[in-house]
């Protein structure tokens, strides 16, 4: 595990972190198959395979789901101490670090809103059970230093960023707009696809802006990364060729979701396109690929601090994307690192692709 902060650890840290995303790699990789294999072995039993709660109380029954939902909430916590640990012994140099911003001679910039304020609805919940929830102080490190474990390390290329900047119809794109950027892994890519537009990344956090900024420097790659809200940017109309966002919808209550598809269409040129990347929607997964996986979804929301999740993923995407004005607006599934879909694998569960909604402003 690296981090672009060279914070000297002892090997009691190193050692506990390899430990504790090892375990948290496992749990991907180990429990999930067996979660399928009994899944498989007892699906007989449904009356209603399409009915995620049916599917719940089947899974309940096996020792594999039962001890696999303990065992991701509480790796999660050991992940989170054990970084938070790191940091809080070595905090000034790590806040010295993350201010130390827009150097002279920097590629890129960021910009900082002080009077903005944390929406409503992350104040009271920790997503992913993130210690703070996304504006933290370090925020940055504990998501950029979960993440590969937690990903089992393929997404460490940005991969899943890559996925859907490839699927961007191609053009003369001179701004590009990534909504929810987070520490910039989906924003990257378009520097390197389209390097002579503006590429700006979005976030209400400035801890992950912050971090993002540095991250992006320290890679050779100009991002001008922006502290507002996606439902509200301010930008003015008609100033972007693409919008995007990658795990942004999934953790946003549905009236900000259709705020933010609204204001997508709002900030585009006539023949801008707007695209998003997520899971695919329960439906799809219950008919095309495995009952079970929607199922571990929607545990999953529920269980680790993603209360909009199952909503949205019972959603209409393109309906979402028309109500809001877009047109030629189609899924599209993409490559999945993570469960082998696209790659002639089956990791985990079993094999689902991502899942890109794309539309384009009449």
């Amino acid at each position: 595990m690296t981090a672009t902060l060279d914070i000297q650890r002892s090997r009691a840290e190193q050692a506990r972190l390899d430990f504790v995303g090892g375990l948290m790699a496992f749990n991907s990789t180990g429990f999930g198959p067996a979660m399928g294999a009994w899944y498989r072995e007892n699906e007989t039993r449904l009356d209603d395979p399409s009915d995620i709660r049916e599917v719940g109380a089947l899974m309940e029954q096996g020792a594999a789901y039962r001890f696999g939902a303990f065992f991701e909430r509480h790796n999660h916590a050991q992940m989170f101490r054990a970084i938070l640990d790191i940091l809080e012994r070595r905090g000034d140099e790590a806040r010295a670090w993350l201010d130390d911003c827009n150097r002279p001679g920097a590629l890129g910039s960021l910009e900082l809103d002080p009077e903005l304020e944390t929406p409503r609805y992350y104040r009271k919940i920790e997503i992913h059970t993130q210690p703070g929830n996304y504006h933290a102080e370090f925020a940055g490190f504990l998501y950029h230093w979960m993440i590969s474990p937690f990903l089992v390390g393929r997404d460490d290329g940005d991969e899943m960023g890559w996925n859907l900047a490839r699927a961007v119809p191609g053009g003369d794109h001179r701004r590009i707009l990534d909504l929810g950027c987070g520490v910039g892994k989906s924003t990257f890519p378009y520097c390197e696809l389209h390097p002579d537009a503006e590429v700006v990344g979005l976030d209400y956090s400035a801890s992950m802006l912050k971090y993002g900024h540095k991250l992006a420097e320290s890679r050779g790659l100009k991002v001008h990364f922006t502290q507002r809200l996606a439902e509200d940017t301010g930008y003015p109309d008609a100033s972007f060729d693409v919008v995007s966002a990658v795990w942004l919808f999934h953790e946003l209550p549905g009236k900000v979701r259709a705020a933010v598809v609204r204001e997508a269409f709002r900030l585009l040129r006539p023949g801008g396109v707007f695209a998003i990347m997520e899971s695919p929607p329960f439906e799809v997964l219950q008919k095309e690929y495995s009952p079970l996986s929607a199922f571990l979804l929607d545990s999953t929301g529920r269980r680790m601090e993603d209360p909009f999740l199952p909503g949205f993923l019972a959603e209409d995407r393109v309906r979402m994307f028309e109500e809001g004005g877009f047109r030629e607006v189609r899924d599209v599934p993409l490559p999945n690192e993570l469960t082998g879909w696209g790659f002639g694998g089956e990791y985990f569960f079993g094999a689902y692709p991502w899942w890109a909604t794309i539309g384009v402003r009449p």
